[in-house]
Parts: C-alpha cells; structure tokens; sequence
C-alpha cells in the first residue's frame, strides 16, 4: 500500500485509526469529515477488531483523508441498546505527510 493518494487534484494521507477497548462490542470512527460520516454515526467509518487474549480488542481502520485539513472525530461504540459516543472533549488532528498511526483507548 502507497502512503497517500491524489483525488481530484488534491493530496490525501494514508491515516491508520486504532482504539483500545475492554470488551468487543463493534466500534467505529465518526467525526466532521465525510470519510468519517460528518457526524453521522450510521455512517461511521467501521473498525476491525483484533481480540486480545484476555478479554477487550484492539479497533483499527485505514482511510485516507486531505493532506492538510483538521478533523474532529469521536469514537463510537455499538450494542444492541443504540450507540455510545464516548466521553470527553472531541480529538482533534492535523493530516501532515508521512504514514503514521493514531491511537488511543475508549474513553467510557
């Protein structure tokens, strides 16, 4: 896989999103671009889980995002009782060149 992408004349940066959960319910990425559903979470960008050994996954997806736009994402998690946008302050990132990784753990 190349590191980014030219669509419509503008540079897109290969973007991995993984995030750290306790149990296995599915989880995705939602935020204020359109690769990640504008805030829609049926339109989410869907994650695949890695199980862990003793319990939880790992949540990981790959998507590619304008080289030098700011997005705001939340990670949401899915059950059978609707969705649960985690807690807190939205995550806020900057797309800069360079393949790279964003990490963090669900935040209940």
């Amino acid at each position: 896989m190349t590191q980014g992408s030219v669509t419509n004349g503008m540079q897109r940066q290969k973007i991995t999103f993984k995030c750290t959960s306790n149990d296995t319910n599915p989880i995705a990425v939602s935020g204020d671009a359109p690769e990640l559903g504008r805030w829609d979470a049926s339109a989410a960008l869907e994650m695949q889980c890695q199980k862990f050994p003793q319990g939880g996954c790992e949540w990981t997806a790959v998507v590619e995002l304008p080289l030098g736009s700011t997005l705001e994402y939340k990670f949401i998690k899915r059950s059978g009782n609707g969705v649960l946008w985690e807690s807190g302050f939205n995550h806020r990132h900057t797309v800069i060149p360079g393949a790279y990784t964003i990490s963090d753990a669900f935040r209940e």
